[in-house]
């Protein structure tokens, strides 16, 4: 059961009403700041997962490529994505890839 975000601020807001009014208790005090943070952080949470898994989707695999291209299409970015995009140039008098190689 996925808790939304307005509930989550909505028990900040409560929390932080609670201290606000016991700001002359400091033990009282520092246990419901202790309750917004992890409040904040099951927020911060949530919002991570939820980017993380934009991020995924947004992965195609060959087959949904396939599908969605046709043969032809899918076929030319396979192409694409095996060309070396960094083409090896043949000097005769270097030793190596690197400018320090000598």
């Amino acid at each position: 059961m996925a808790v939304t975000n307005t509930t989550i601020i909505n028990k900040m807001l409560e929390e932080l009403h609670v201290a606000n009014n016991n700001v002359d208790n400091e033990l009282v005090l520092r246990q419901h700041v202790r309750h917004i943070r992890l409040l904040c952080d099951l927020l911060l949470d949530e919002q991570e997962k939820s980017m993380t898994q934009a991020q995924d989707s947004t992965q195609f695999s060959a087959a949904e490529i396939k599908m969605m291209l046709g043969e032809k299409g899918a076929a030319k970015i396979n192409q694409q994505k095996e060309v070396n995009p960094q083409a090896k140039i043949d000097h005769e008098e270097a030793n190596g890839d690197s400018l320090f190689d000598f």
